[in-house]
């Protein structure tokens, strides 16, 4: 007994959150290689698994919406949405750990130009805006249901009006943007919404839209030169310039310096994980080899997940329904009350005790880690070598 109370004193430690695992379901913004990389360095999924020395599994493909279902169907070519996607998780049957996994999400620019490509009136864009939404909350619970996870971070969209292909476009650009803020607002309400009703659950999300916005504004402050043209038009074959002082790679995506911005802003910020930084002279190319993502074939969903879900209900159902006889119970317990004897009593007192010393003290630590409610990546404290991030890890909301 008295060593079981000595090993509930380390229980904090023990428990010390660890991320081995990352999982990515996504658009070109994560894409390492399943359908074609669009920047000239590591993604920030790569910078990220560096960082937390885990292992990426990644099934971003570029061009990919949340759900193929939502818009027309595209008749020359198929690209797995982020519903095909959390299937074809599924199909890999990686049983991974879910306390050391990491899922993370990151879509919308292209729901966004699909939505545009087939919606005119304002009123009818929100409305799938809200879709989009409603089907990114839905992957999260899902995953949550099949594979019992709990640790996810979700990304906003990105300034689109600031977007090379976008900012040249003075008739796209208001309306983007507008699509954009809209989308981040809901996006922002579902994760609130959902920290404050799942138990268990932690949820980030990443204010990538307030970032860039930041980045954009003040290039130099994060060790940047050109915020506004985009490296491969202006530059590619014409100077010397190095991109990764650039912030777009092309017309609408970014380079692996920026890239690398990002992943520190949640490796500094302790979300999930202790918090930690990848350095500039890090040589991410050289050690992503250790964790690098598998490529993955696309792949249509045939309802599987579903199918699992529905499963596991019926089970509950079916649990729920057998349930025992209480009456006999209560009445064995008054026939043979219990009489545990007086040591015994003191020694229990004592364990719980500590159980509860110990687990009050590892939420005290983690609120303590997460820092203000919803503050935005980039707020800054400056260093000489590197901008640097406030937590973002502050969704356990009381709101």
């Amino acid at each position: 007994m008295k060593k079981y109370i000595w090993s509930l004193l380390w229980l904090p430690l023990a428990l010390s959150e660890v991320i081995n695992n990352i999982v990515v379901f996504g658009d070109s913004y994560s894409d390492v290689g399943n359908s074609q990389r669009l920047t000239n360095g590591p993604l920030w999924s790569e910078d990220l698994a560096v960082g937390w020395e885990a292992s990426l599994y990644s099934f971003a493909f570029s061009g990919a919406v949340c759900n193929n279902t939502l818009y027309p169907p595209d008749q020359d070519k198929f690209i797995p949405s982020v519903t095909d996607q959390v299937e074809m998780y599924y199909n890999q049957q990686l049983n991974l750990d879910s306390e050391e996994t990491a899922i993370i999400f990151w879509v919308g620019v292209n729901d966004i130009y699909q939505i545009f490509e087939h919606t005119q009136e304002d009123q009818d864009i929100q409305a799938e805006l809200k879709k989009v939404v409603e089907c990114i909350g839905t992957n999260v619970r899902n995953i949550r249901k099949v594979f019992s996870a709990n640790k996810f971070i979700v990304f906003g969209v990105p300034p689109l009006e600031s977007m090379p292909y976008y900012a040249a476009n003075p008739n796209l650009t208001e309306s983007r943007e507008k699509a954009a803020n809209q989308l981040n607002e809901m996006l922002t309400k579902e994760v609130e919404k959902m920290n404050k009703h799942s138990q268990h659950l932690e949820l980030d999300l990443v204010d990538v839209h307030k970032l860039l916005d930041d980045i954009i504004e003040s290039p130099d402050v994060f060790g940047l030169e050109n915020a506004h043209d985009p490296f491969w038009e202006v530059c590619q074959g014409k100077c010397t310039d190095n991109p990764d002082l650039y912030v777009w790679w092309d017309k609408t995506h970014l380079t692996g310096g920026v890239h690398r911005l990002i992943a520190n802003s949640i490796l500094m910020a302790g979300s999930l994980a202790p918090e930690t930084y990848l350095s500039d002279d890090a040589d991410v190319l050289q050690l992503i080899p250790k964790y690098q993502s598998p490529i993955y074939k696309p792949q249509k969903r045939k309802g599987q997940i579903e199918r699992v879900i529905a499963d596991l209900k019926e089970e509950k159902e079916k649990e729920d329904n057998q349930q025992p006889n209480t009456k006999e119970q209560e009445e064995t317990m008054v026939s043979s009350p219990l009489k545990p004897s007086p040591v015994k009593s003191y020694l229990y007192f004592g364990v719980t005790a500590t159980l509860i010393v110990c687990i009050a003290f590892i939420l005290f630590i983690k609120t303590k880690r997460r820092g203000n409610h919803l503050a935005a990546l980039s707020g800054l404290i400056h260093k000489p070598d590197r901008a640097r991030f406030l937590p973002l890890h502050n969704m356990d909301s009381n709101t």
